[in-house]
């Protein structure tokens, strides 16, 4: 069952999480960021606005209310919820992390199959993707990225890569659409493209493709990887 998969995933990713942050010491917990650099108390307040409104919405249509566009782009809202976040203290960001996982949880807990399959209801959120599809990219895969971004932004690039790969192996073991496969691996080459590992950028793309044919279009236009378009010049 999807549901199944989903909740597996999202207790997977807690138990990252919680492992990635105990390898941390006190200094690097309260350790104050910068717009350029995030800390880690801004990589969780940013996971957990994100998480936040994804509950808030579902939550939303469940009651039959409309949910209206951001009136903001997402690099706005990123730079307001950093901005409001930033000094607070460590326990409070923590405590609120912990609280809204707990919520996203139940809320996944209380939803049906026939729910997170919906690929018409819920279209303001995921459009046009099924319910699922919102939880595992902005939850389980989202969350990933951030812990990827706080090693690759330190230079730690092995460990990025293990983190990275590690996610989208985990999806693709699952029980779950080629489409979704395919997206998390052209995801992953896009990771690679951006660190100019151009081999194993298009090996992951030649991957995506032939789970999710759609994917080649968006490829050719996909700044993200004009890398592999250079290198086949």
């Amino acid at each position: 069952m999807i549901k199944t998969i989903v909740l597996e995933l999202l207790q997977q990713g807690h138990i990252d999480e919680e492992a990635f942050l105990q390898e941390l010491d006190e200094a690097d917990r309260t350790a104050i960021g910068t717009p350029e650099l995030w800390s880690v108390k801004d990589h969780l307040a940013h996971m957990t606005f994100w998480h936040q409104d994804l509950i808030q919405k579902v939550t939303a249509i469940l009651q039959h209310q409309e949910v209206p566009p951001n009136e903001k782009s997402d690099e706005q809202i990123n730079a307001h919820v950093f901005a409001e976040n930033h000094l607070r203290p460590w326990p409070e960001i923590r405590a609120d992390s912990e609280r809204v996982r707990a919520d996203l949880i139940r809320l996944v807990e209380c939803l049906g199959e026939d729910e997170l399959t919906d690929a018409h209801r819920f279209v303001a959120i995921t459009g046009g993707w099924p319910l699922y599809a919102a939880f595992l990219g902005n939850c389980y895969e989202h969350d990933q990225e951030h812990l990827v971004q706080y090693y690759s932004d330190r230079n730690d690039l092995s460990r990025a890569i293990q983190i990275r790969e590690g996610c989208a192996n985990r999806i693709m073991q699952a029980d779950l659409p080629d489409k979704v496969k395919g997206s998390f691996l052209y995801n992953l080459a896009c990771f690679y493209a951006q660190f100019e590992r151009p081999e194993e950028a298009a090996t992951r793309l030649k991957e995506a493709v032939a789970l999710a044919p759609r994917l080649a279009e968006i490829a050719q236009r996909d700044p993200a990887l004009a890398l592999l378009r250079d290198v086949s010049a």
